[in-house]
């Protein structure tokens, strides 16, 4: 039966709960929003099998990685509404191309963040662009799964510890199935990106209607957050805004993501994105601030289909080091700000503004 004695020991992939043959898991949020494993122990048969799943129980080993490459779409409208440079719409167009499924991070109508499969190039829009909240995995362990033992090709995109979450639940490998992890610098509290959401629709009289995380109108370097109503929009640089500011300093994301069990060369996955930030210094002509991937290919499965996109992709070979330069989560570890219980302590008591401002410091200019 899986135990929770400490909270740095859950990501809160699922697997535990989507394995469960007695379904006596339910993945239920604490006071922080984070959702953990309750097990109704008069359900519970006593198998191990959600101990065997957990990818915390079960942490990787560190593997050598095949290539490291910096790349651009060439579609200019596609690499605009991408986080980086745009290759994770060419991944899933290649697997669609092979009547495939892709899996990956997607808003729901009243805007939270669920994994979900989307199976034509239309639909693909909703999985672009980085969600910085922790997602709702739901039942996309098991609709994988059933795709795969029909003989179906997937790919399946999340977070390195859902990656490691899939991989877990699986037991098996699959030759059909794909996996894309993202360098995470770790999952926002859903309870805090709904405190945004609550405040925005305080401030403008109106529910929130649109949210993209990484607006790069302004750039890709100096992206905005921006919400929308009906008649308002909210759009703040990355380090001002409340909601980032707290976020990218390590006051919201949860505990298991201080000690990080699948970056720095740990990835279950078998392609890993990431920005390539440090682009502009490392290879000066690559840059246009339109975005650059950095693509660590992890496996050959993972060279196999790299190589399918590369027609459509302008490269630049690099290496680890030179990825990981500028992005502390390729490598490093996300330790959390002094004051993140006191965060927590006063959320339901003071907005987000007043927080960071008092745990941060006024924003920067």
């Amino acid at each position: 039966m899986i135990t929770i004695t400490s909270k740095a020991d859950c990501c809160g992939c699922g697997a535990c709960a989507s394995r469960c043959v007695t379904s006596c898991i339910t993945m239920t949020p604490d006071e922080e929003g984070f959702s953990y494993p309750v097990v109704d122990t008069a359900k519970c048969i006593h198998c191990g099998l959600c101990e065997r799943v957990c990818p915390l129980l079960h942490k990787p080993q560190p593997h050598e990685i095949l290539s490291v490459i910096g790349c651009k779409n060439k579609n200019e409208a596609v690499r605009f509404v991408s986080s980086s440079g745009g290759f994770f719409s060419l991944a899933a167009e290649q697997i669609l191309s092979r009547q495939g499924t892709i899996f990956g991070a997607a808003f729901d109508e009243n805007w939270q963040v669920r994994h979900t499969a989307v199976t034509d190039s239309e639909a693909l829009a909703k999985l672009r662009g980085s969600k910085y909240v922790q997602s709702d995995i739901n039942t996309t362990y098991q609709e994988t799964e059933k795709l795969l033992q029909a003989g179906h090709t997937v790919l399946f995109s999340g977070t390195p510890c859902q990656i490691g979450g899939l991989k877990g639940y699986l037991r098996k490998d699959y030759d059909r199935l794909y996996t894309i992890d993202v360098v995470c610098h770790g999952v926002p509290s859903p309870k805090v990106y709904q405190k945004r959401l609550d405040e925005i629709a305080e401030i403008s009289f109106e529910p929130v209607t649109s949210v993209n995380f990484r607006d790069k109108t302004t750039g890709w370097k100096r992206f905005n957050i921006v919400f929308q109503t009906k008649n308002h929009i909210f759009a703040t640089h990355k380090r001002r805004g409340p909601y980032m500011r707290l976020f990218l300093n390590n006051v919201s994301t949860r505990p298991s993501c201080a000690d990080c069990a699948f970056n720095n060369k740990h990835s279950l996955a078998d392609l890993t994105i990431a920005d390539y930030w440090g682009v502009n210094k490392h290879f000066p002509l690559f840059d246009d601030d339109k975005g650059v991937t950095l693509v660590l290919i992890n496996t050959e499965k993972g060279t196999e289909l790299f190589t399918a996109c590369s027609a459509e992709l302008d490269c630049q070979p690099t290496d680890f080091e030179r990825g990981a330069q500028y992005n502390a989560a390729l490598a490093g570890k996300m330790k959390p700000h002094p004051a993140r219980k006191q965060f927590f302590d006063e959320l339901e008591h003071k907005s987000l503004s007043a927080l960071a401002n008092e745990i941060l410091g006024t924003a920067e200019n």
